[in-house]
């Protein structure tokens, strides 16, 4: 059992090494920009989505 164990270690080891980083960059640059404060503009688009949404959904199961 150790050649067929070491060469899938040899494998998933790198492998993994090189996944870490990668994904780890784009959520460190995320985090960022969800840090900042918000724009006064995409407040208000949101709130207008969500009055907009809310009583679609709310009245969704009733038109049925």
């Amino acid at each position: 059992m150790l050649p067929p164990t070491t060469l899938l270690a040899a494998i998933v080891v790198p492998a993994r090494a090189g996944l870490v980083p990668a994904a780890a960059l784009p959520v460190g640059r995320l985090g960022r920009t969800l840090r900042r404060p918000p724009r006064r503009a995409v407040e208000c688009v949101g709130g207008a989505a969500l009055a907009a949404l809310g009583p679609t959904l709310g009245t969704a199961p009733l038109l049925r």
